[in-house]
């Protein structure tokens, strides 16, 4: 009795509207900078992309400080 004229209900879309969660679920792939959907649909299994040599640095320098650090504080305790 209280429909808006004009507009769809809940559950009732028009033909060419797209599913809002999968524009959602595409806003946030690309703000996180993921990449599209293939063509079979499967976005949960995707592969990623490998790590590029800085960051590979990145992490082995991290690692050698968090064992360092773990070294000195067991010399201190010690």
């Amino acid at each position: 009795m209280n429909e808006p004229s004009g507009g769809t209900g809940p559950g009732r879309r028009t033909s060419g509207a797209a599913d809002p969660e999968i524009v959602l679920a595409q806003a946030l792939r690309a703000m996180a900078g993921g990449r599209a959907p293939t063509a079979t649909g499967s976005t949960a299994l995707q592969s990623r992309a490998g790590l590029t040599t800085a960051q590979m640095l990145l992490i082995a320098a991290i690692i050698g400080l968090l064992i360092g650090a773990g070294i000195a504080l067991l010399q201190l305790a010690g």
